[in-house]
């Protein structure tokens, strides 16, 4: 079988962002099936003959898939947020044109391949496609996030960065869903009741050394509000900003945190928690979107508009390492049932059946 796949996500902004890695990540497992020959590409030529064709992400409001095809055509798309939070989303003419134009194109895609059953679900309600079409297939972290036993690498990294013995860690964007500035009240509330004034705040990502003071664009509005709280609050000893971090780094980072903390109001998947219970970091997430889907038992939840609830859960945990390390060891047993392989093996699934149009 030989499947075609847009490998455009490497060539843009969108390399260093989750698109990038479920692309690279996937081309990279599907490569190593005996059974598959890929061919990559950023324009099909009409001379190409492959018996699949794969566009590993879909853009709502950019028109991104053709709508004439040569070729059965198989879609991801992760998640449909700017359609479930469409008042925070506001979308131009020009965006509702392109829309109408990816729906018609989707409309003759043999399946659609999304990352989590949440996402199945906001999918079918929002661009209104048949159940059967959908197929839920998770992604999975990479290998390299593990426990490490190397105390001088772990040591090095805690000098290098001056991290405190006890510290909360979040990874990812600043952008509005992912409910940030909920996050900074929690953590001064934590710190003010709890006198646990040692422990820090940790946020991973180059977004959070950009100056966007200035900078009036939608998506920083809450990044905006998360500095302003910072200094408001006179949280700045307290936050440490590493800025993009190399994934060796990233992996060390995990390991030493006490807890890692997703806030978010929904995420299509929610890598970082995966990347996190691989690393026996304990989770403590938002009970929003796919995060249960993906920290099953092995996390604990907080409803991410409740703040008394979310610093109790913080102040129990910092304190108590039993519960810790039990959530640890439950967290490596729920990442292990997440592999790359496992993510091809069901991709080629799917297109076996899109070749046979079942």
């Amino acid at each position: 079988m030989k499947v075609a796949i847009c490998n455009l996500p490497l060539k843009s902004a969108h390399k260093t962002r989750g698109i990038g890695y479920y692309t690279s990540y996937l081309l990279e497992a599907l490569k190593q099936d005996s059974l598959i020959e890929v061919e990559e590409f950023i324009n099909l030529s009409e001379d190409s003959d492959a018996d699949i064709v794969h566009y590993p992400w879909f853009d709502l409001f950019f028109h991104t898939l053709p709508i004439k095809r040569k070729f059965p055509t198989v879609v991801t798309i992760h998640d449909v947020i700017p359609l479930v939070f469409s008042k925070d989303y506001p979308v131009g003419l020009k965006g509702k044109i392109n829309f109408i134009l990816q729906k018609i194109a989707l409309a003759s895609c043999k399946y659609i391949i999304t990352d989590s059953n949440i996402s199945k679900k906001d999918i079918i309600k929002h661009l209104r496609v048949e159940d059967k079409k959908v197929t839920v297939i998770p992604l999975a972290a990479d290998p390299k996030f593990k426990v490490l036993n190397n105390d001088t690498e772990l040591l090095h990294i805690k000098r290098q960065y001056r991290l405190p013995d006890q510290f909360l860690l979040y990874v990812g964007d600043a952008n509005w869903v992912k409910n940030l500035p909920f996050l900074i009240e929690g953590f001064r509330q934590f710190i003010k009741s709890s006198g646990l004034e040692n422990v820090k705040l940790v946020l991973i990502g180059g977004v959070f050394l950009k100056d966007v003071e200035n900078i009036n664009h939608p998506e920083l509005r809450s990044l905006r509000q998360v500095n302003r709280l910072i200094k408001e609050y006179g949280l700045g000893e307290y936050v440490i900003r590493p800025g993009q971090i190399e994934t060796e780094e990233l992996v060390a980072f995990y390991n030493l945190a006490t807890l890692y903390i997703q806030p978010s109001l929904y995420e299509g998947f929610g890598l970082p928690i995966l990347q996190a219970l691989a690393c026996g970091t304990p989770v403590v997430s938002s009970n929003r979107g796919s995060m249960p889907e993906i920290g099953g038992q092995s996390a604990v939840y907080f409803d991410p508009e409740n703040l008394k609830q979310f610093t109790s859960i913080i102040q129990e945990l910092v304190e108590n390492t039993s519960i810790r390390n039990k959530l640890s060891k439950l967290g490596i047993k729920q990442a292990a049932k997440f592999s790359w392989r496992k993510t091809a093996e069901e991709t080629k699934l799917v297109y076996f059946k899109a070749i046979k149009n079942e």
